[in-house]
């Protein structure tokens, strides 16, 4: 699985590959190393990171993560992959695409819905990964291209809207 995540105004892509305890991370060109999370109470965690071990405690609201590690507190910002590509775009597309191959779990949306910015639309198994597609505007349900149990490859549209309205 790839992600950007945003920290400390600076954008890293994140690769993390391997089974839960078997987890290798590695930040943008760098190399995989080994990643383990272990919980020691409520928000604290030990994180292991190749041969280093740091003692941190986080708390999760959305897609934010606030870090508190080495003294100092950071804020970490987890990049849907959907809002991603349309970001990387530069611009706001109606057609909400597929980040990956996979099977569509469930359709929270029909032709014709109204929707609101981060309104959850239809979720997604990749990889054995659930992800919630969430809508990236106000605007309305224009078509559904696939119902649930189906399959669809990278960059399928899914769900196309008609139009973009500010919030």
């Amino acid at each position: 699985m790839i992600r950007r995540i945003d920290l400390l105004d600076e954008r890293h892509n994140v690769t993390i590959i391997g089974r839960p305890r078997e987890r290798q991370m590695k930040v943008g060109d760098g190399d995989f190393q080994p990643v383990t999370l272990t919980p020691i109470k409520n928000e604290e965690h030990i994180v292991h990171l190749g041969d280093q071990r740091v003692r941190v405690k986080m708390a999760v609201k959305g897609e934010t993560a606030y870090i508190c590690a080495f003294d100092q507190t950071f804020t970490l910002n987890i990049v849907d992959p959907v809002e991603q590509a349309a970001q990387s775009s530069g611009n706001f597309s109606n057609t909400i695409r597929a980040p990956m191959p996979g099977t569509v779990v469930a359709v929270s949306v029909t032709e014709g819905d109204r929707i609101t910015k981060g309104q959850s639309m239809i979720t997604i198994e990749s990889m054995k990964i659930l992800t919630v597609i969430t809508a990236p505007g106000n605007g309305e349900v224009a078509k559904v291209h696939f119902k649930p149990q189906d399959t669809f490859d990278k960059n399928a549209a899914l769900i196309t809207l008609s139009k973009k309205e500010e919030a």
